[in-house]
């Protein structure tokens, strides 16, 4: 295992504090790792190994536990003595009613309680009434181009191959620790049909598989652009594929719900208020992109768009973006009482491209900080715009978006 500090750092924050601990995530993006990890961890602080109950229902000998008694009577067999206990649960979307038995385990035993998912409906239905209030989301995702080059062992001089082939082979866990090509291959192409297949396509009973996957096309060649359903069924409807915009916003959810997808709302700048309507979508790793609609190096401005939007999201931020009279902000990020506007482009050496770019920023009147992104090397800071080289931001531990 190697670690991911970030990650469990903020699990050992946790540690102790009487809510549950989620992590979320899509599948296989390092979550039961960090489960194993935090493991470790407690070991080394010297809790008893049997203070450290751990139920994976991606394990078959965990089935019988799906049942909420049956799970119950397992618990509370193995707290015998004085806590606190450490209760893991890899994968507990698969346990039904899971927010009330878990809840019901946490009022009842003196618990420290860790649990992963692989789908946002974690969130949703009448259940999870019993918890609202009463946990903490730790949202993991796939590896940063930091984490990256640190699991492939790439020296910093050789950050712009490594960049390459991040885009390449994605930034799965599992695709980044192999250096055999034909081997990346079949783990991307297994992770992709494990989470299309089973997590989208079986779980939500999507019956026209095609339609689903060109839709699914549609949006992985347009991340970064402005999309609805409606305008989504105009162009299938133009090249013979005929579906209501209410089952495409249905495919939008559940790739939403699985992780597969993050929708980026609109926000109206001088309105102040949110828009309801086309807003973008970006992709959680850029191997699964590739896997459906194949590697390509055009449309790498959307790319790295896409790019900063995770890493943004990685960092806590709220991520929206603007619009400003006619014009388009990339992005504007929050937290607590923290504003920031970052505008995103493959290159602004042109000074027309330049122009373009700036312009937005420039109409906002408000002191909050203001960037360019590129992957130019050269300062194009100007008129209070920072200017920052991607990979720069990127490998930064506290860069000036923190």
């Amino acid at each position: 295992m190697i670690p991911r500090p970030f990650y469990l750092q903020r699990m050992i924050q946790a540690q102790g504090c009487d809510f549950i601990k989620i992590i979320t995530g899509i599948r296989r993006s390092g979550k039961s790792t960090l489960l194993r990890m935090f493991k470790d961890h407690l070991l080394a602080s010297h809790v008893p190994a049997d203070h450290i109950i751990e139920i994976s229902y991606e394990k078959i000998d965990s089935l019988p536990l799906e049942d909420s008694g049956t799970l119950q009577r397992y618990v509370k067999e193995r707290v015998t003595g004085q806590g606190p206990y450490y209760l893991l649960m890899d994968e507990v979307q698969e346990l039904p009613a899971w927010a009330k038995t878990v809840n019901e385990l946490r009022a009842s035993l003196p618990l420290d309680i860790y649990v992963t998912g692989s789908n946002s409906r974690l969130f949703s239905g009448e259940y999870v009434t019993y918890i609202t209030g009463r946990y903490i989301e730790i949202k993991v995702y796939p590896l940063s181009f930091s984490e990256f080059m640190s699991f492939k062992g790439y020296p910093p001089q050789q950050r712009d191959r490594a960049f390459n082939e991040y885009l390449r082979i994605g930034s799965f866990p599992a695709a980044a620790l192999s250096n055999n090509e034909e081997i990346i291959e079949s783990i991307n192409s297994g992770l992709f049909d494990s989470i299309f297949a089973r997590d989208i396509i079986l779980r939500g009973k999507i019956r026209n598989e095609g339609v689903f996957l060109k839709v699914a096309k549609f949006v992985m060649e347009n991340i970064g652009n402005p999309l609805s359903a409606n305008s989504i069924a105009r162009t299938l409807k133009s090249q013979g594929s005929s579906v209501s915009s209410d089952t495409i916003d249905s495919y939008l959810q559940q790739m939403v719900n699985a992780f597969v997808l993050y929708q980026c709302e609109r926000y109206d700048i001088r309105g102040k208020q949110r828009l309801t309507t086309n807003g973008k979508y970006y992709v959680a790793d850029m191997g699964l992109r590739n896997r459906l609609i194949g590697y390509r190096t055009g449309n790498l401005g959307h790319i790295i768009e896409n790019i900063v939007f995770l890493e943004l999201k990685r960092r806590g931020w709220e991520v929206s973006t603007g619009r400003i009279d006619a014009l388009e902000i990339d992005f504007i990020i929050t937290k607590t009482l923290q504003k920031k506007y970052i505008q995103v482009s493959l290159s602004a050496l042109d000074e027309k491209v330049l122009s373009r770019e700036i312009a937005p920023l420039l109409k906002v009147d408000d002191n909050y900080p203001k960037y360019l992104i590129t992957m130019d090397t050269m300062d194009l800071s100007q008129q209070g715009i920072i200017h920052r080289n991607l990979l720069d931001f990127l490998l930064s531990e506290e860069s000036e978006t923190d």
